[in-house]
């Protein structure tokens, strides 16, 4: 667990060091912009640290947010819309398909932990990164 969060606080901070690094290289006022960068995203990490926590308690506000899709009609009562499968030989053989979703649910089984488990480790490691981002648009 450990390791899962410090991975990804890792990666995080790289990429916030990388983007504070790019607007202090490239603006104009370049301490000035970069420490508002820094400050911009450390909050933009503490809320998706809020809204990962949340999530792995059961609320999901993205979810709130997007759009549902408008009612259709189902697949079987449309009538113009079926189309018959195409067959690839003369004899009218079908072509022989795997759907089976056994590898799938498989490497689902071999995930190290849980989705609420890796939710709150995620939502801890960007509460540090975060916190480290703003710290760092003091200086």
């Amino acid at each position: 667990m450990t390791f899962y969060t410090l991975k990804k606080f890792i990666q995080h901070l790289a990429f916030c060091a990388a983007a504070w690094l790019a607007v202090y290289l490239f603006s104009r006022e370049g301490s000035l912009y970069a420490g508002w960068a820094a400050g911009v995203l450390g909050a933009i990490y503490l809320l998706a640290a809020w809204f990962s926590y949340l999530k792995s308690k059961g609320t999901d506000f993205m979810k709130l947010i997007r759009r549902k899709r408008p009612p259709q009609v189902p697949y079987y009562l449309r009538g113009s819309d079926k189309r018959t499968k195409t067959t690839l030989t003369i004899n009218n053989l079908r072509h022989e398909f795997d759907d089976d979703l056994a590898e799938a649910a498989a490497e689902r089984e071999n995930e190290r932990f849980p989705l609420k488990t890796r939710q709150r480790l995620s939502a801890l490691a960007w509460l540090a990164v975060g916190i480290v981002m703003l710290a760092w648009s003091l200086f």
